[in-house]
C-alpha cells in the first residue's frame, strides 16, 4: 500500500512540473503573421521584352514602336533575382512585325512567360494615285508618297517617287496599291508607229536598215518592226538606245 501512494505521489509529481497546454481560438491561428509574397514586376517583365525586340531589330529601325499586347503581362510570377532573368526568342521571330518573346527566370524559382509582341515600323512608300493599266508610262501625277507600316508592304516596295517615274507597268494597279520594283520595267524607248533602226550586227558586220515600230517597248524588251523598204514584219530585241536589234549574223 505504501509502494503505490509513492508511485501515485511521483506521476503528480511529475504532470505539476510540465508546462501548461492551453487550447488555441481559431481566432488567435488566425492573428498568426503570414510570409509575404513577392511578386515579379510587370512593368520589369514589359521591358525585358521590348528591350531584347529592339535590339535585334535591323538597323535604321529608330522609329519602330515595340508594342506588348495589351493584358499579355501576368501579375503574379514570383519575384526573380538580380541577374536572373533572360528573354529569347520564341518560334520564328519576324522582326518587322508579330513575334512571341520567352521569359525565363533562373532563381529563386524557375518560372517561364510568353510574351506576345508587335513592332510598328512606319515606312515611307509610292503607291498608285489612282488606277493604272499595264503598259502606262509613270509619271509624278500618277504617284502619292505615303506612311504605312513596313510589315504589311509587299517585298520591293518603292520608297521614293524618283525610282518610278518615266517607268513603265508590266501589270495594272490599283488605287492605293503599293509600286514595286518587279511591276516596273525600263522607261519606253520605241512608240508606236514610231521610226527605229532596224539593226543586223555580228563579225564586224553591221547592216541597219528603217524599220517603222509596230509595238511600244522599253529596254530589252521584243517588239515587232516592220521593214520600211521591203515591207517584211520582224521581230528584235529594243537596245539601251532604243535601236532594234532583229538579227546576229554568224
Amino acid at each position: 500500500m505504501a509502494a503505490r501512494f509513492v508511485a501515485l505521489a511521483a506521476v503528480v509529481a511529475c504532470c505539476a512540473c510540465a508546462p501548461a497546454v492551453h487550447a488555441q481560438s481559431p481566432q488567435a491561428r488566425q492573428a498568426r503573421p503570414a510570409v509575404a509574397q513577392h511578386w515579379e514586376s510587370p512593368e520589369r517583365l514589359r521591358k525585358a521584352a521590348q528591350d531584347y525586340v529592339r535590339s535585334h531589330l535591323p538597323a535604321g529601325a529608330d522609329a519602330a514602336h515595340v508594342r506588348i499586347h495589351a493584358g499579355a503581362v501576368p501579375a503574379h510570377f514570383p519575384d526573380c533575382a538580380a541577374g536572373k532573368l533572360s528573354a529569347h526568342a520564341f518560334g520564328n521571330a519576324n522582326p518587322y512585325g508579330a513575334q512571341t518573346v520567352e521569359l525565363r527566370c533562373d532563381a529563386p524559382q524557375a518560372w517561364s512567360v510568353y510574351l506576345p509582341v508587335s513592332v510598328d515600323w512606319p515606312q515611307q512608300v509610292v503607291v498608285a494615285a489612282h488606277a493604272l493599266a499595264p503598259g502606262h508610262t509613270l509619271v509624278d501625277s500618277d504617284l502619292q508618297v505615303l506612311q504605312r507600316d513596313r510589315s504589311s508592304l509587299p517585298p520591293g516596295a518603292v520608297e521614293s517617287e524618283s525610282q518610278a517615274a518615266g517607268r513603265v507597268l508590266r501589270r495594272g494597279v490599283a488605287a492605293g496599291q503599293s509600286i514595286t520594283d518587279d511591276m516596273l520595267a525600263g522607261p519606253q524607248l520605241i512608240h508606236y508607229g514610231q521610226a527605229v533602226s532596224l539593226i543586223a550586227e555580228g563579225d564586224g558586220v553591221r547592216l541597219v536598215a528603217l524599220g517603222i515600230a509596230l509595238q511600244a517597248g522599253s529596254q530589252g524588251q521584243t517588239v515587232l518592226v516592220r521593214n520600211a523598204q521591203s515591207g517584211k514584219v520582224v521581230s528584235g530585241v529594243v537596245d539601251a538606245q532604243g535601236d532594234v536589234i532583229a538579227a546576229r549574223l554568224h
